[in-house]
Order: structure tokens, then sequence, then C-alpha cells
């Protein structure tokens, strides 16, 4: 598309629809674990690692002492003035329970986590109750509407599950056709939990 779009004269550009001339800023590869306690789904800890240009923009915004990373009241500086801007959209994380989407309490035990050369957000969405996964349908997708980031499960086993009473579930990461973005261009994947 890229070469096309380099031979195309400028009027013919301005006919093409927005999502072919739009790209995201930011990428960002999600992983997430499905946390179980007593048989039951009762939190996501979300990983969002994002590129390294966005990582090093992060660093150079919010490293006030400049050191080169970022300390702890850095990082709550960072969790204030940027992740905490994502509650509105569900923290770019959208969940049902059966076909119920879920409101999310607030998002806890945030922390940065530096990854070779990138950063990843590290935090815990706690559900509004326990979820069976044996008797309630549970399932996730993240994403983030304008495309100004993409964000993907980047794998197949980029959603894993954990704790008492996971044994026999797995997570199945699909593309989730009935939830298009970005004027349909973009399908982002769908994480849904079964129990066998």
């Amino acid at each position: 598309m890229r070469r096309l779009l380099t031979v195309l004269p400028l009027p013919l550009l301005l006919l093409l629809p927005e999502p072919a001339l739009a790209h995201p800023h930011v990428l960002a590869d999600v992983h997430a674990v499905v946390e179980f306690k007593d048989g039951k789904i009762v939190s996501l800890f979300m990983g969002w690692k994002f590129d390294p240009v966005f990582s090093a923009s992060l660093v150079a915004d919010f490293d006030r002492n400049k050191n080169n990373r970022l300390d702890p009241d850095e990082m709550k500086d960072l969790e204030r003035e940027a992740f905490r801007d994502t509650k509105p959209q569900a923290h770019f994380t959208y969940a049902r329970i059966g076909s119920e989407p879920i409101v999310w309490p607030d998002a806890t035990d945030f922390r940065v986590v530096a990854v070779k050369d990138s950063l990843m957000y590290a935090f815990r969405l706690p559900l509004p109750r326990p979820v069976d996964p044996r008797r309630e349908a549970f399932s996730f997708t993240t994403y983030e509407e304008t495309f100004y980031i993409d964000m993907d499960f980047p794998t197949d086993s980029a959603v894993t599950l954990n704790g008492e009473g996971s044994t026999g579930c797995k997570a199945v990461i699909a593309p989730d056709h009935g939830n298009t973005i970005f004027g349909g261009a973009v399908t982002p994947k769908r994480a849904t939990v079964t129990c066998g």
C-alpha cells in the first residue's frame, strides 16, 4: 500500500478512505494472565509491552531526574498522568460475561517494567464478581478505538491461566469479526476462556 501511495497523484490520495492513509503511532504487544481463585476467574493481570520508540518517549517525558530510568516517584507520575487516562475506555480491555459487558472496578498493582529496549505497563483488572467459566462464558479483547495505538496479542500463547481451578481450562485467541474498529479496517483479537 505504501508503494501505491507514493505513485498516486495528490487529488487521488484525497479520495482514499481515512483508514487507508492512517497508521498506528504506538505499537503494544498485549499479554494477559487470567487469574483464578477457588475455581473461578477473579482478575486479569495485563501487560502492555510498548515499541522501543514510544518507550523511549515515556522515559524522556517522565524521567524528571534524568538518570535514564523511571524511579518509583516517576512511575507514580506516569500512572497518574498517562495510564489513568485509559480508565474511561475500560483500560482498552473489553470483557464480557456471557453477552454482558464488564464494567471494571479500578485497575490495581500498576507498575512499569523494563523489557530489553522497551517498557511494559503491568496492572491487574479485578472482575466485579468471580466468574465460573464452566458455567458462564468469559472473553475479552483489547484495542484502542482510534488505532493510534495498535494493541495485539502477538501469539496464540499471549494469554495464560493461573491459579486454583485453572487446570483443564484454556484461552483461545481468534479474530473478533463481530467487533471491527477504525471503519472496519481493523479486526481485534478476542481471548475466550473454555474449560473441558
